[in-house]
């Protein structure tokens, strides 16, 4: 397998330019060009990744946009996983925005419907009040001016525009304010729902990219990175909210009470919906995080269930039964070995998730209608689709 041994890259850079790393030793001499073509990158940005870029070639370019001024990058390529021991930092010159007026919310509420204001601004919905099981919280499955299209973000991210798409609309109908906070993940959130219970992945992952936009100190100006994680800033000092092995702290904030719908949660909630609706930069934040996520667990799912070759249709739904967590990998294995795997897929979970996966179906019969799937399969050696 070839290594990466060595990087170069600028020690600054400035805001509103494009910076250049380059692959520059390897632990083989003269490697081919289809070894180089499999370099990985993991761009961090205060200890925060902001973006992972899979077989991307010897080479990056990063755009640096203002959200870096005043913050550190530290680049690196990789074959198995990124080691700062192989890296770049990049100093980005600037000051961070300062925020004179943070957002100030006021909750309104109507029987079960919740309404906010952001500085005397015009209300919103927030969520309804719902029960699930013996939990309650707040869900807002309402879509809002902006939903999400692949036709809006085809040019920037090809064919992944069009692969998640079956699954955001299962999950939200393409709402980038979607939200729920009434089961055992204690908040979901964005419009492809990633939850905040499990440690180092999905919504803990995604805030901390949102927390690097200036928007971030007028929503959460009590929220801050530490060492590249989530933490709150108190009177008796910044307590980190969430780590490598649990989030249990992050999910205390965002939701403290289970079995009722407080204060502390309509807020954070309010201030979400309205950041996610009114923000271009929010908007794009969750469409760039999920695709990286996608093609990452994309290339885990075609090692662990051998889908190297397999047709397009296939992985969505594969990735779409992990993503919900509807069935175990035996089971995934089982309908995989089928005459028609695709309908054996889509039959997993049909008597639970019946709903869900009738939209699935239709998603993706849609789109295979219109010429969009049905003429890629994945590439375990491109970590991505290719034209079969």
């Amino acid at each position: 397998m070839l290594l990466v041994t060595a990087v170069a890259g600028p020690e600054t850079a400035e805001v509103g330019t494009s910076a250049r790393y380059q692959a520059t030793a390897f632990n083989q001499s003269n490697p081919g060009a289809e070894d180089l073509a499999r370099i990985n990158w993991e761009v961090r940005c205060d200890g925060v990744r902001v973006s992972r870029s899979l077989a991307a070639g010897p080479s990056l370019d990063v755009p640096i946009t203002p959200d870096y001024a005043g913050r550190t990058l530290l680049v690196m390529p990789f074959a198995n996983s990124p080691t700062e021991q192989v890296s770049v930092k990049t100093e980005i010159p600037g000051q961070e925005q300062h925020i004179t007026e943070p957002a100030s919310v006021s909750v309104s509420i109507d029987g079960q419907r919740y309404s906010a204001r952001v500085n005397d601004g015009p209300a919103f919905f927030v969520g309804s009040d719902v029960r699930y099981e013996s939990r309650r919280g707040l869900m807002n499955t309402t879509p809002g001016t902006d939903i999400y299209t692949p036709d809006a973000y085809r040019e920037q991210f090809g064919f992944w525009a069009d692969i998640i798409t079956p699954t955001a609309i299962c999950e939200s109908k393409g709402s980038f304010h979607c939200l729920n906070t009434y089961d055992r993940a204690a908040f979901t959130f964005g419009f492809f729902q990633d939850a905040v219970h499990e440690p180092d992945d999905n919504f803990v992952l995604l805030l901390r990219r949102l927390l690097l936009l200036d928007e971030a100190r007028f929503y959460f100006p009590d929220l801050t990175l530490l060492n590249g994680h989530v933490a709150q800033k108190t009177p008796g000092g910044t307590v980190q909210l969430e780590d490598s092995s649990s989030s249990q702290g992050l999910m205390d904030y965002l939701n403290p009470d289970p079995d009722a719908v407080c204060s502390q949660e309509a807020d954070v909630a309010a201030k979400f919906v309205h950041w996610a609706e009114n923000s271009p930069e929010n908007r794009a934040t969750q469409v760039a995080f999920t695709i990286e996520q996608q093609r990452q667990k994309y290339a885990h799912y075609a090692q662990r269930y051998d889908l190297d070759g397999a047709e397009d249709t296939v992985c969505i739904v594969v990735a779409d039964i992990r993503h919900q967590g509807r069935a175990k990998s035996s089971v995934i294995e089982q309908a995989l070995a089928a005459s028609d795997p695709l309908n054996a897929l889509l039959d997993i979970g049909s008597t639970t998730y019946a709903s869900r996966i009738e939209t699935l179906r239709q998603e993706i019969e849609r789109m295979t209608a219109s010429g969009i799937f049905g003429h890629h399969s994945y590439s375990l050696v491109n970590r991505d689709f290719v034209l079969d």
